[in-house]
């Protein structure tokens, strides 16, 4: 049985109106919020996740380190997950998951945060907590794919996500998507993927339905389509065509 598409979209603009309007689209279920490539802080967050919320979507931050402080910070402000970017070993992704979970299973501190409003429902949220968060490393390096299968021998990693741009860079030849080197990284991610059962994901960031659907037919479920710039990039070129 095929897994379903998980269908999100990016965010690298923080305000509130960008944000909502992306929303605006059923078909995405989720949002990433970029703190890595952006100017977005901790405060911007803590703004933005409500509105998410209460669009019923969830919404994953991209971290821009594997700061204890900053991954803490963003589980507090209310954030459904993080995706750890530049993974590349088995210490890596054990050292973000400890960073992320509460004891036993991690080491993250306990708080009266906006997550568990403030205190009132501490009780719950800590005790759900450690079943519903998402950690999703980011494979974008040769020596991710190269130590594959021993990151994904942690249990508690059920989704992968690919930075391609990262990825083919590491291999000497960024954005050279038919390189042998970078098409043969993808299959072995996708055969470790599958001996795992780890849901394989990407971030197409191109508004580029052709591409999409190759992805598709590669087995990829967690799918981030687009994101905010490139959707305002392409509205801007396609209006002003015939002029």
């Amino acid at each position: 049985m095929k897994k379903k598409l998980s269908l999100g979209s990016w965010l690298t603009i923080p305000h509130q109106y960008v944000l909502e309007v992306l929303l605006i689209e059923k078909k995405i279920k989720w949002i990433v919020i970029d703190m890595e490539h952006t100017s977005i802080s901790i405060s911007d967050i803590e703004k933005l996740i409500p509105i998410i919320h209460s669009s019923k979507k969830k919404v994953y931050i991209r971290i821009s380190s594997f700061s204890s402080n900053e991954i803490k910070k963003t589980l507090d402000a209310g954030a459904d997950g993080i995706i750890a970017p530049m993974v590349k070993n088995e210490e890596d992704i054990e050292n973000i998951i400890n960073q992320s979970y509460f004891p036993p299973e991690g080491s993250r501190s306990f708080s009266f945060c906006r997550a568990s409003n403030y205190g009132a429902n501490f009780k719950n949220y800590t005790k759900k907590f450690n079943k519903k968060v998402k950690v999703i490393p980011l494979i974008e390096h040769i020596d991710a794919v190269n130590n594959l299968d021993e990151i994904l021998s942690q249990k508690k990693i059920d989704t992968i996500m690919i930075g391609p741009y990262d990825l083919s860079g590491s291999l000497g030849r960024s954005g050279d998507f038919s390189n042998k080197k970078f098409t043969d990284a993808l299959k072995i991610i996708d055969k470790i993927c599958k001996k795992r059962k780890v849901t394989k994901g990407i971030h197409l960031p191109k508004i580029d339905y052709e591409s999409f659907r190759d992805l598709i037919k590669n087995n990829f479920r967690f799918i981030a389509y687009g994101m905010d710039t490139q959707f305002l990039t392409d509205a801007i070129k396609n209006s002003f065509k015939k002029i």
